[in-house]
């Protein structure tokens, strides 16, 4: 690699700042003034203290974001493990992710599409339950179309 010589004069106060730099970094004098110009030039060059405050901003932005989704999905998740009625077939509980999510009775294996629609009228779905979890799945959908949005 090739080199090439930089003679300068500089003030008192940064020769010794400088030689005091490279003395930290356990380096010469000409490798603590490389590295320092090194820095130096990458800053200057647009990884300014600024513009890495701004990206951070915007990382802390997001992660808040993030934050918001995951507290609603934990909410769903908490509304689904509660019990929203009985599987027609063994009359064994079910929850709203057995419901909405599998679909099928996890003691019998027979499908819970009845209880959305019914043929024969007679239904052992909890109306309250089932509105609540219809809500919070709701409200998950439009956290996932506003995360879209960004």
């Amino acid at each position: 690699m090739a080199q090439d010589v930089i003679y300068a004069r500089v003030p008192t106060a940064l020769k010794e700042a400088v030689d005091a730099y490279a003395s930290r970094q356990g380096t010469s004098l000409t490798a603590g003034v490389v590295d320092l110009l090194d820095r130096g030039l990458a800053a200057a060059k647009g990884l300014s203290v600024e513009r890495l405050e701004a990206s951070l901003a915007e990382t802390n932005s997001r992660l808040q974001a993030a934050e918001a989704q995951l507290a609603t999905l934990s909410a769903f998740a908490e509304r689904a493990s509660h019990r929203i009625g009985t599987c027609p077939y063994c009359s064994k509980d079910i929850t709203g992710r057995d419901l909405l999510a599998v679909g099928n009775c996890p003691h019998c294996g027979k499908p819970l599409s009845e209880l959305i629609v019914p043929n024969n009228g007679k239904n052992s779905l909890d109306q309250r339950e089932a509105l609540m979890l219809v809500g919070a799945l709701g409200a998950v959908l439009a956290v996932a179309y506003l995360a879209s949005k960004k």
